[in-house]
């Protein structure tokens, strides 16, 4: 409770471990799931942003986002996942808040959600606040690393499983799913009618000697029940901007956008 006031998390970052630490009573923890860089956002975004307040820009836009930034937005995960359709993309008022439209989506009161941890917190607070039971499947350290017991997760993912919760890379701990982990969840979960919910919002932040982290957008179907949630926050350096977005399975962007509407309604023109 104390590391997450907003008076402490206005503090540079090496103040906050220290506070963490203190919060804690270790000297030896290191408070990693903040997510935050040291660096301000590129002057370029900066510019476009004061660009578009000095035109007006300052008015609602559709639910779903910008057209155009939409369509960008199609094009580059295209560019590293295969083709991505622009009528499977909506734009979010951060990635947390593409977190709880997904989840408000798909969770509900008595619904199981199973997640794999140790996680950002906010990931299990979500479906808990909704009044979904949260289920837990911890990596375990071994040798050296993060390791997932994929036999323990699998054993958990039931028919009575209604969303699996997936962070990789992962925060804190940097995990990140191979491909035969993914594809071996994906035919699984396929088989319990069990959706994915697979935040990748670090997946450039990967350094395996690829372009990106292994996504489910790489296997996944069009209709697969698979959503993937994305943030300018980390890639982009745009922590404050708040603004993210989401892949969806075919057909589901107009219950998207009812959902977006009865949330924020829309993320602002200048920062699209």
């Amino acid at each position: 409770d104390t590391i997450m006031r907003p008076e402490i998390r206005s503090l540079p970052a090496s103040r906050i471990r220290e506070v963490a630490n203190t919060a804690m009573g270790r000297s030896d923890v290191l408070a990693f799931w903040f997510g935050e860089s040291d660096e301000v956002t590129p002057a370029a975004i900066r510019d476009a942003a004061v660009m578009s307040l000095q035109a007006g820009e300052t008015f609602y836009s559709h639910n779903l986002g910008l057209p155009e930034l939409r369509q960008a937005l199609a094009t580059y995960a295209s560019a590293l996942h295969g083709s991505v359709d622009v009528d499977r993309i909506a734009v979010t008022s951060s990635g947390v808040n593409a977190l709880m439209l997904a989840t408000q989506m798909l969770a509900g009161a008595g619904d199981e959600v199973v997640a794999v941890v140790p996680v950002w917190p906010n990931l299990t607070a979500q479906p808990a606040i909704l009044g979904a039971r949260v289920t837990r499947v911890a990596l375990q350290p071994r040798d050296g690393a993060w390791q997932l017991d994929l036999s323990e997760l699998l054993a958990a993912v039931t028919p009575c499983t209604r969303v699996l919760l997936v962070n990789a890379p992962n925060n804190p701990t940097g995990w990140t799913m191979t491909r035969v982990e993914q594809q071996t969840l994906l035919d699984h979960c396929r088989g319990t009618g069990t959706w994915i919910v697979a935040d990748e919002v670090y997946e450039r932040l990967y350094y395996g000697g690829a372009d990106c982290a292994p996504s489910f957008l790489d296997i996944a179907s069009p209709d697969d029940r698979v959503v993937v949630v994305h943030s300018f926050s980390k890639s982009f350096l745009m922590t404050g901007w708040r603004l993210g977005w989401l892949v969806l399975p075919t057909g589901h962007l107009d219950a998207m956008g009812k959902l977006i509407e009865f949330n924020t309604s829309c993320a602002p023109v200048f920062v699209q």
